[in-house]
């Protein structure tokens, strides 16, 4: 993995000492490794640095025709890429030599030509122009930070952090988002001068002018029609298996994150069925619970997946499974660590716990790639939808219950004398106060109701979406900020994140199935079942539960209730934590799951507190650029 960060500077005079100060803030992630880099007089310095000593000078750095390229990533049709340049397979040429050479035949547009998982940069010493662009739907990201008077851009945050301090201030929307699980679908970070670069998107900076390009959309795939159903699996399973090995292709040691689902299932055992016939094993890892938590949830709610996970692992013959309890981690601590690692609060704060501690042991045992199945609900997996209305939604259509919940007597009454209230100005309390610790005033201030409602949120979350629509709204590739997560997590731990799932031509080919193959003979997921049928457990196909990670959360903080009164003492110090959020409202939360933690509202409980924890813990990181 290579580090990129530089610097375009439209005042070289003022800015000379900017450059040295990113490097020194990415120094702990690659501190004396292999590195290269161009330096145009005080105009622009970029400069990639590998975590890997194997790396030459010439793979991170290449420069033809007065223009140089950095990059990182994975390039998987690189043969597609050497037919297009007119040249000779050589696998020894860097990717950088291919895709500088495209870009200089083909313009702007050579990005649509790369598969992959990819970032690049490229300076243009001819036009002046400084090119940034990244894949189209893969974990990875590049931030840019634009001043009056420069540029820069870094592939971690942090490196975005350390200079012309005076000018950083805290995203106080992106903080209300987090809050109140408002995704605000746009580039934003919790810095408001700080951008990441959308996936499937360029950007090009000439004079100190930006201009953003998309250059997929995912929402434009045209429908396939073939002509038998079993086409449509063979295709299915020859993308998956291309998409699994272009994944795994040159690790030295697999592992995967298998959980009791389709997704995490399947990944792991096209992975394993490619290794064993190179008489290759995968460790595969499983979060479970400390101690029994099926009492917490309903009967639906698998709660420790390893019911499913040891079954498969011994299916498949050459998978080494490890079932990560995560014994001695501090939620407390891992709290802490997430808000130095990503320089964010986090939405699922409190599931970072157990995905860390995968890491370390999978750290431990030298694994260097590690497979994921973020995406595969709305990839793999997806269910389909019935093409005709139920008589229950048809109800629901006529009598105008426009709610998620399930539609009875009592919950119809609720939801019309929620509406009446409304309507007469009633009610002045706001929903979020159900599932959020955000202060009142601070809401108040930034009209964040309006605000919601403006960009499309509903706060009730009672928006029923057309089920043709779904799927492309779970994909949402435009504004996908997830991959930047596991991208982090990469790069901390130096292991190699994919998750096949997201795969740009997989993605496509899903898109392009009609509904009538996923909700095929009156089953839902008909294609991944078929595909899949004798590959995965029959138990694991038929399966009614879903699964649920970090089912004990209550329980670990109940355990933990001195360090978290502590944490929320110190919060309730701070002007600005307390001008953001209710501080009362967390230690009532707090005080009910140390009352009991196996309370029905227990986890939700401790899903919003760690939640706020985040925001608190990172509004406490950066003092003075708050109100």
């Amino acid at each position: 993995m290579n580090i990129l960060y530089g610097l375009v500077s439209f005042d070289p005079d003022t800015n000379s000492d900017l450059f040295p100060i990113i490097q020194n803030s990415l120094s702990e992630f690659a501190p004396s490794l292999i590195s290269d880099s161009v330096d145009h007089g005080s105009h622009i310095g970029v400069q990639t640095r590998s975590l890997h000593t194997e790396f030459q000078a010439q793979e991170l750095l290449y420069s033809e025709n007065n223009c140089q390229i950095i990059s990182t990533g994975r390039i998987d049709n690189r043969k597609d890429l050497f037919t297009l340049l007119s040249m000779k397979i050589d696998e020894s040429i860097p990717n950088n030599i291919l895709l500088l050479k495209l870009y200089l035949l083909l313009g702007d547009d050579f990005v649509k030509k790369i598969d992959g998982e990819w970032t690049l940069v490229i300076w243009n010493g001819n036009s002046k122009e400084l090119f940034l662009a990244r894949d189209p739907f893969g974990i990875g990201t590049i931030y840019y930070r634009k001043g009056h008077d420069y540029i820069a851009f870094s592939s971690l945050l942090k490196g975005l952090l350390d200079f012309d301090k005076s000018h950083l201030k805290i995203n106080e929307s992106y903080i209300a988002g987090i809050l109140t699980v408002w995704d605000r679908l746009n580039d934003e970070t919790a810095f408001e001068d700080i951008h990441f670069l959308l996936p499937a998107h360029y950007l090009k900076i000439i004079n100190g002018k930006t201009e953003f390009k998309r250059y997929w959309i995912a929402e434009n795939t045209p429908v396939l029609q073939l002509n038998t159903e079993m086409e449509y699996v063979t295709r299915f399973n020859a993308k998956l298996e291309q998409s699994v090995r272009n994944r795994i292709q040159g690790a030295n040691k697999i592992g995967s994150q298998l959980s009791s689902g389709f997704d995490s299932s399947t990944i792991t055992t096209v992975a394993s069925e490619i290794l064993k016939k190179e008489g290759k094993s995968l460790t595969a890892f499983t979060s479970i619970p400390k101690e029994d938590t099926s009492d917490l949830f309903n009967p639906l709610t698998a709660t420790n997946e390893s019911y499913l996970t040891i079954p498969t692992a011994q299916f498949l013959g050459n998978v080494d499974l490890q079932l990560i309890r995560s014994e001695q981690v501090s939620i407390v601590q891992n709290l802490k660590e997430m808000t130095d690692l990503h320089h964010s609060p986090l939405h699922a704060a409190g599931n970072l716990f157990w995905i860390y501690e995968i890491y370390r042991n999978a750290g431990k045992e030298g694994i260097d790639t590690m497979l994921i199945g973020q995406f595969g609900n709305s990839t793999i997996s997806w269910t389909g939808y019935t093409e005709k209305n139920s008589v229950k939604e048809k109800i629901k259509q006529l009598i105008g219950f426009d709610s998620n919940e399930k539609l009875t007597i009592s919950s119809y009454i609720g939801l019309m004398s929620q509406k009446f209230k409304k309507y007469m100005g009633i009610d002045q309390s706001k929903i979020w106060d159900s599932y959020s610790h955000i202060n009142s005033k601070f809401a108040e201030d930034i009209d964040l109701e309006k605000r919601m409602l403006e960009s499309g949120h509903d706060p009730y979350f009672r928006q029923l979406v057309p089920n043709e629509k779904k799927q492309i709204q779970f994909i949402n590739p435009q504004f996908s900020k997830i991959g930047a997560v596991w991208h982090d997590l990469s790069y901390y731990f130096d292991i190699k994140t994919f998750d096949p799932s997201a795969d740009k031509n997989l993605v496509e080919f899903c898109l392009s199935v009609p509904n009538e193959y996923y909700y095929r003979y009156d089953t839902p997921k008909w294609l991944i079942k078929t595909a899949m049928k004798g590959r995965l457990l029959d138990d694991l196909i038929h399966q009614k539960k879903k699964g649920r990670q970090a089912t004990d959360l209550s329980l670990r903080i109940a355990n933990e209730a001195k360090e978290f009164e502590q944490l929320l003492e110190s919060f309730d110090q701070n002007k600005a934590i307390t001008y953001y959020l209710d501080i009362q409202k967390m230690k009532d939360s707090l005080a009910s799951i140390i009352k009991d933690p196996r309370n029905k509202n227990a986890y939700n409980n401790s899903i919003y507190l760690t939640r706020s924890i985040s925001c608190a813990l990172f509004i406490q990181s950066h003092p003075n650029k708050f109100v």
